[in-house]
């Protein structure tokens, strides 16, 4: 026997009454949200406030569509026109602010995506834009000032499109029906998305329309009744906040999300709602003056204090103070204030005016123009967001791509497996480099420091090392380590049945060596030799089978270049000061010293000597000589005014071209 939550009458959807109490609810949705991205382990579920807000934006403009259609009034032009006096002020005031602040403290490159975020901002795409970046090169979350306008996109399409399925729904008295439908197969597509393509399921709107439809499916309950007392109002206020306590206390980010961890915030959100006004919990909280304050800013509140984190984020090279971050958000509070005072009010509210409509719109499209056009002149190169202490612009991979092609001797059907695929088309490849994304970042350098004649071919998938007989272990149900096994069975049997290739260059990340992410095939325990097995069977293969097989080990791990540039506001020692960075320049304080690497890298080293012992035949190159230098005991960021590092703890264009030129005359010497 099903038990559901009872129905509980409310004032009808029709009735436009105003309830303090939703404000209140929108109230705790924005601040769990604030509170998660200012301090994620204080509440680490608080990212299910936007599911909260999703399921409120469906029960109100359900309403008052529904509302529309009883009386004969609806008009999708006066819609789209609410929409646009309630979204377009506040929205165009952040993205303008944010698009100058990263004037002030982003380099180049970051300006440049900066703008392609505004661009996708102003025009509601922000989720497709930010999923289509998802993937193993994408910047750290933080570093993104505007991220977290995706759940806009996600509701703004949901507008464009449940206005008219509605309208047709009522007409076909089949209302009902067609907002529960569309929920289950929304909630279907959520589980199968966050099993298969985790990203997808966050960004797509398919996967999120179910809790917009939850909310819709109340409104449409709710919609004729009458407002009445019902003793049930205390039982669903009670039970619907303590779902979305709980949520916010026992979720985390890395649970799979939307799916089923999404029901109990969500039902929470219809509970809060169908307890109505005099609920317990909506009388006493949620109708607090405090909390129905807070719920008439949320929106202006949402939109700006995520861009004031995430550049104090990139400014300061990590994580800012706890002080900072809470006064970051006391801020965000004040801005969010006068938004909604001096911008958003006075065009939403009042008399209706064409100017109220036309305004905004110019705005958005002027704010659209901006990010296109700084996207499409590369940041506006000619403005500096950092301190040139060292060349930003070296921190760069990939120069060389003009003399490759984009294939790598396997079959077109395999070539989904790697996410490096290429072979020099200056001449035939006799050299091919194996291996993970550190393969990718030493080879641009062998292709274009190569003599006439010394061509090169590139297979590799990030994070996963080359190796034989070993399979990553599953990090979720949808990942069994199968592509990683198959990727490199796949080069292994490419680099045997191709004579050619008579040199075979491996390269692996030392993470993935010594740690426990993979395990033997047959078998689901992880075991910490697992892959340095694995690869000792990859070398015993190759060297068997009449091949020159060449072991270079792993980098120094620097931290990711993005994090050690001197931003222009850190030239005031008072910024300096309050985000807690020292008076060293940034190349300075991000760099390590040798003899900490090399204590570091202890057992990765053991396991290049075993494997050197049990194949004497096998080259070793150490690149430490070239990055690293051991006499003043340092492992620099930068050399010569350059960086040497790219994303995360890849080597850029300027390392592994000094590495070639080291590296390359150690091969044509032979074995």
């Amino acid at each position: 026997m099903t038990r559901t939550l009872p129905v509980v009458a409310v004032a009808t959807a029709s009735s436009h009454t105003y309830r303090p109490d939703i404000d209140g609810l929108r109230a705790v949705a924005v601040l769990a949200v604030v509170i998660f991205h200012a301090f994620p382990a204080a509440l680490p579920g608080g990212f299910v406030g936007v599911d909260i807000f999703f399921v409120i934006s469906g029960y109100l403009i359900t309403g008052i569509l529904l509302d529309g259609m009883q009386v004969g009034q609806y008009s999708l032009a006066q819609f789209y026109a609410r929409r646009i006096r309630r979204i377009f002020p506040a929205l165009v005031a952040v993205l303008l602010a944010t698009w100058v602040m990263g004037w002030f403290c982003l380099t180049g490159e970051e300006y440049r995506e900066l703008g392609k975020h505004v661009l996708a901002g102003a025009g509601f795409v922000s989720n497709w834009a930010f999923w289509m970046e998802a993937g193993y090169f994408d910047q750290t979350a933080s570093a993104k000032p505007l991220l977290h306008l995706w759940s806009l996109g996600v509701e703004e399409q949901f507008y464009i499109v449940w206005p008219v399925l509605m309208f047709v729904a009522v007409r076909l008295r089949r209302v009902a029906l067609v907002c529960a439908v569309s929920g289950l197969l929304s909630f279907v597509s959520a589980i199968w998305l966050v099993q298969y393509h985790p990203s997808a399921a966050f960004y797509w709107p398919t996967s999120r329309v179910w809790e917009l439809a939850a909310g819709a499916g109340f409104a449409i309950a709710a919609s004729g009744r009458c407002m009445e007392r019902n003793h049930n109002a205390h039982s669903a206020s009670s039970i619907g906040l303590l779902l979305c306590a709980v949520s916010f206390i026992v979720l985390n980010s890395r649970l799979p999300f939307p799916g089923w961890f999404a029901i109990p915030p969500v039902l929470g959100a219809v509970a809060l709602i169908a307890a109505g006004p005099k609920g317990v919990a909506n009388r006493l909280l949620l109708g607090n003056p405090v909390a129905v304050w807070f719920g008439k800013i949320s929106y202006a509140l949402y939109l700006w204090h995520w861009p004031l984190l995430s550049l104090c984020f990139i400014v300061a090279g990590g994580e800012p103070p706890v002080a900072v971050r809470a006064g970051i958000i006391a801020v965000s509070v004040v801005l969010a204030w006068l938004t909604t005072v001096l911008i958003e009010r006075p065009i939403r509210l009042g008399a209706p005016a064409r100017w109220k409509l036309i305004t905004p719109c110019i705005l958005m499209l002027g704010v659209a123009y901006l990010g296109g056009m700084t996207y499409q002149r590369d940041g506006l190169g000619f403005r500096k967001g950092y301190n040139p202490d060292a060349d930003v612009t070296t921190a760069t991979l990939g120069a060389g791509h003009e003399f490759v092609n984009l294939t790598c001797g396997v079959s077109p059907a395999d070539r989904h497996l790697f996410q490096f695929c290429e072979t020099d088309k200056r001449a035939a490849s006799h050299f091919a480099v194996w291996g993970d994304s550190k393969a990718d970042a030493l080879y641009w350098g062998l292709v274009r420091k190569s003599m006439p004649g010394m061509s090169w071919t590139l297979v590799a998938r990030a994070s996963c090392p080359p190796m034989a007989g070993v399979h990553e272990i599953a990090s979720n149900a949808a990942d069994d380590g199968d592509e990683c096994r198959e990727a490199n069975n796949v080069a292994l049997r490419m680099l045997l049945g191709n004579p050619e290739l008579t040199t075979v260059v491996l390269v692996a990340a030392s993470r993935d060596i010594v740690g426990p992410q993979f395990a033997y095939d047959g078998s689901s325990l992880a075991a910490m030799s697992a892959a340095s097995d694995g690869l000792d069977n990859a070398i015993a293969v190759l060297l068997h089978a009449g091949k020159r097989v060449v072991l270079v080990l792993d980098n120094p791990e620097l931290r990711d270049p993005r994090q050690c540039m001197d931003r222009r506001p850190l030239a005031w020692p008072v910024v300096r000061q309050v985000l807690g960075v020292s008076d060293l320049n940034a190349a300075q304080r991000c760099a390590i010293s040798y003899r900490g690497y090399l204590e570091g890298t202890a057992g990765y080293r053991a396991i290049v000597d075993q494997l050197i012992t049990r194949h004497p035949d096998l080259t070793v190159y150490d690149p430490t000589s070239v990055l690293c230098d051991s006499q003043r005991n340092v492992c620099p960021m930068t050399m010569n005014g350059k960086y040497l590092y790219s994303y995360g703890d890849h080597m850029s264009d300027y390392a592994n071209g000094l590495v070639a030129g080291q590296f390359l005359p150690l091969l044509r010497r032979g074995p």
